[in-house]
């Protein structure tokens, strides 16, 4: 289909959109950071080791979610157990935790939740791919800046403009595993400044028809048919005049789930769950004069949760009877926050904000349904209270020091939580910049975290804490080349986790993890467009429980990423290589989860011709059997993952 519109159009394609490529070279390497101090600023003076992912970077690639693009950043990598998608960042992978522990963000609106703390990043997050205008990755704690579940790591998604897309755009895809989505895009701006974003798509995959579990080699010959489905809606806009911009968000995803997780029955097509996630935000964003802007904002987010697992339990004559068991959760959330930015004293850039939220409904509800058995009910509701300041001091031309300091009350847990920060941040040379970097977060315990075994009760859990130091150099030698290097530890303490002793069903400050390492970076753009990047990770990540030490489960100690984008057929199309390494890993059972590569392939039209704009992405195209680690759920160590796919897309433009 690509090859017979390229034969037809290829040789008239317009010069319609502007090339990104038309920038400075220095400037796409070094670019703006907003996320890792809440003002903008260039990345080399961030107080982080920030990586910034563009929409020409989802382009060339074809990242299909905001999984895919996570899984290309140094120290990042995923997994997904055909139930949700998960994040592991710089040897620290929980399986079954659900992102908790790094925070997820909409144009630096919080979208994790507030039952489990999830912070979604596959079909299951809020925004299509086409939406985005880049992604800020700041890696290290971040509760100085944001509060809670900020303990590894800041993924900040930053949407696109009206203007960015100037008209309407229809859209769709199709590919491998009966997937195809749908989606209609509109975007203005007016004389008087006015602009307006919105967005409407359906997305739809059959999955896996035959999925192949050994262990239940006895039901059904192992395989599980026909029940690998997903599906979401989603919706977004966006509306700005003046001062005040009203941003808006909702999706809803369903997940037929195959893998009999949580003792299900398997082969059972009733074994499923829902989620639906939705956000209103209004913000006032004023300057007075050059050195003093204020910002404030309301917010009103929702959750709601259901699944339905039909188990089958043995009467005492050894006859079998089912029982389907549900899980529901919902919780409404509502605040504000207020912000002051000032440049008024010389050398100094500084920052007052407070942030109010109210959990005002925190629901989770697990029973059977017949016969009824409740096994747990909660209710939650209280403040999370924020105050920060930050200071950027810049001593002398060449020296910037960047302090930080929050205090937070929330109330899932007893103490006041204070977080500081410090970034020392020296240009040894205009291009050649060093930082020594030092930060604490913590996490609150989520609200199934708190629930008591009912028999045996203990005290309730306290939060997680991580104090981070790293230390980074950056060189940018001009030409579009950036080299980095970095040293970084964490140590996180009061992990929580079920209780090892395995003498109650509580959730207890029991872990301790030490995460040590360095990551290795190159990244290379020429002026035609060609860009060349590659990456390395070596992490060593231990965990002491118990009183044993011992390499800490779903931990690749080495993670190598290279990305190459070409443009070629004088530069009307533009072809994406990605090639990811991931090491072999520890399951649950201490057992061996081997390596694996993944290549995958995009060649996309390197501009719109007559308004259309197509791709073709082949992901996994050596159809390698790689496997992730499975969950404490799951009665198996490890879970095959899909083989090779393909996804064509195109978008026509009004």
């Amino acid at each position: 289909m690509l090859a017979s519109l390229l034969a037809c159009t290829v040789v008239r394609a317009s010069e319609e959109s502007a090339d990104v490529y038309d920038l400075p070279l220095d400037q796409l390497v070094n670019v703006e950071v907003s996320a890792a101090s809440r003002f903008k600023q260039k990345s080399s003076e961030a107080p982080s080791a920030v990586e910034v992912l563009t929409a020409e970077n989802i382009k060339s690639y074809g990242w299909r979610t905001l999984a895919d693009a996570l899984n290309s950043i140094r120290g990042l990598y995923i997994r997904n157990d055909r139930g949700y998608t998960y994040l592991g960042n710089r040897g620290f992978s929980r399986p079954g935790d659900y992102n908790a522990r790094v925070l997820i963000m909409v144009d630096g609106r919080r979208m994790n939740e507030t039952v489990f703390d999830s912070g979604f990043i596959g079909e299951e997050f809020l925004l299509d791919m086409n939406l985005i205008e880049r992604i800020e990755y700041v890696p290290g704690s971040g509760s100085s800046v944001y509060g809670a579940n900020a303990l590894l790591g800041v993924v900040n998604v930053i949407t696109k403009r009206g203007r960015d897309v100037a008209g309407l755009k229809l859209g769709g895809e199709v590919g491998s595993l009966d997937t195809s989505r749908t989606r209609a895009t509109y975007g203005k701006q007016w004389d008087n400044g006015a602009e307006l974003l919105l967005q409407g798509s359906q997305f739809y995959s059959h999955g896996n028809e035959r999925l192949f579990f050994p262990e239940f080699k006895d039901i059904n010959g192992g395989y599980a048919v026909g029940i690998d489905q997903e599906r979401n809606s989603r919706a977004f806009g966006k509306f700005a005049y003046g001062d005040f911009t009203l941003r808006g968000g909702y999706v809803e995803r369903f997940k037929r789930i195959p893998t009999a997780s949580f003792g299900a029955l398997f082969n059972n097509p009733e074994n499923i769950s829902f989620d639906s996630q939705g956000y209103a935000d209004l913000s006032y964003l004023h300057e007075f004069g050059s050195d003093l802007g204020l910002e404030l904002r309301a917010f009103h987010h929702w959750y709601d949760y259901n699944s339905l697992t039909p188990y089958e339990y043995e009467n005492k004559d050894s006859s079998l009877y089912r029982v389907d068991s549900k899980e529901v959760a919902d919780s409404r959330w509502w605040g504000g926050e207020a912000k002051l930015t000032g440049t008024q004293f010389a050398h100094h850039k500084w920052l007052l904000g407070l942030e109010l939220q109210y959990d005002q409904h925190q629901h989770f509800n697990s029973f059977d349904i017949n016969p009824y058995y409740s096994y747990y009910n909660a209710e939650n509701q209280g403040w999370r209270v924020g105050t920060y300041a930050q200071d950027e001091y810049r001593i002398t031309n060449n020296l910037l020091i960047n302090g930080g300091l929050r205090l937070d009350y929330h109330h899932l847990i007893n103490d006041l939580q204070l977080n500081p920060r410090i970034g020392l941040i020296w240009d040894i040379s205009p291009a050649f910049t060093a930082k020594l970097l030092y930060g604490s977060a913590f996490r609150a315990p989520n609200v199934l975290e708190i629930l008591p075994d009912p028999e045996r009760p203990l005290a309730a859990p306290h939060e997680e804490l991580v104090k981070s130091y790293e230390a980074v150099a950056e060189w940018y030698p001009g030409g579009g080349l950036k080299l980095l290097g970095n040293l970084f530890y964490n140590d996180m303490t009061q992990i929580l986790m079920a209780d090892p002793t395995k003498q109650t069903g509580n959730t207890v400050n029991a872990g301790n993890f030490r995460l040590l390492g360095f990551e290795l970076g190159a990244e290379k753009l020429w002026d035609s467009g060609r860009q060349f990047k590659l990456t390395w990770t070596h992490n060593y990540a231990r965990k002491t429980l118990l009183g044993i030490d011992r390499w800490a489960t779903d931990s690749p100690r080495n993670l190598v990423k290279v990305h190459y984008a070409e443009p070629i057929w004088q530069k009307k199309l533009r072809l994406g290589i990605e090639e990811i390494f991931v090491d072999e890993r520890l399951t649950s059972n201490h057992t061996i989860a081997p390596g694996y590569h993944l290549l995958n392939l995009n060649l996309a039209l390197a501009k719109p011709i007559y308004g259309i704009e197509a791709s073709v992405g082949v992901y996994n195209v050596l159809d390698q059997k790689f496997k992730i680690v499975a969950g404490p759920s799951f009665n198996k160590d490890t879970l095959a993952m899909d083989g090779r796919t393909v996804r064509f897309r195109m978008e026509y433009g009004f």
